[in-house]
């Protein structure tokens, strides 16, 4: 199956690395906000059948930034699902380097939310197939997911790619 990239107006970056990593295309977003405040976002596509019948990856955090806010963020994370859904994609694998609202996966006082459970469930609501956060604050936070969830340990892969460099006493 044919893979392509969408890369996040949060991940421009990052995301452009990983599809070229990948050998695989990408595409950019557009986005606005429209004078009464709300969010536009575009996947920038000449055509709708450039995503029918393909894998597509989402690369987009939803942290703060100078531009927009995790709320923000989210919000046009779940833009770019819908939109590949509508397309046509086979295959949705959604990659979060920051998942904002994780560290908020415990009740302390009463009336609070477990809004980190509830982003995921907002975000699995929309029937993606894969889903990648990096550094998650509780493991336990993803137990309630449907689809394959991969909490990915960047200490690990500094760690590990350390030791290849077989350098003599390392200290940190």
């Amino acid at each position: 199956m044919k893979k392509i990239l969408i890369v996040g107006p949060a991940s421009q970056i990052l995301g452009i690395r990983i599809a070229k990593g990948l050998d695989i295309t990408y595409y950019n977003t557009e986005t606005k906000t429209f004078p009464d405040g709300e969010n536009y976002l575009r996947i920038n596509v000449d055509n709708d059948s450039l995503i029918d019948g393909t894998e597509v990856i989402i690369v987009q955090s939803t942290g703060p930034s100078s531009s927009e806010n995790q709320n923000g963020r989210l919000i046009e994370l779940l833009m770019m699902i819908e939109a590949v859904k509508r397309m046509g994609a086979a295959k949705i694998v959604v990659v979060i380097p920051y998942l904002a609202y994780a560290r908020q996966d415990s009740v302390f006082r009463p009336g609070e939310c477990k809004f980190a459970q509830l982003v995921l469930r907002l975000i699995d609501s929309m029937r993606i197939d894969e889903l990648y956060v990096v550094d998650i604050h509780s493991q336990k936070t993803l137990e309630e997911i449907q689809c394959k969830c991969v909490n990915i340990d960047s200490m690990k892969i500094l760690a590990d790619y350390i030791k290849s460099l077989n350098i003599k006493n390392i200290t940190v």
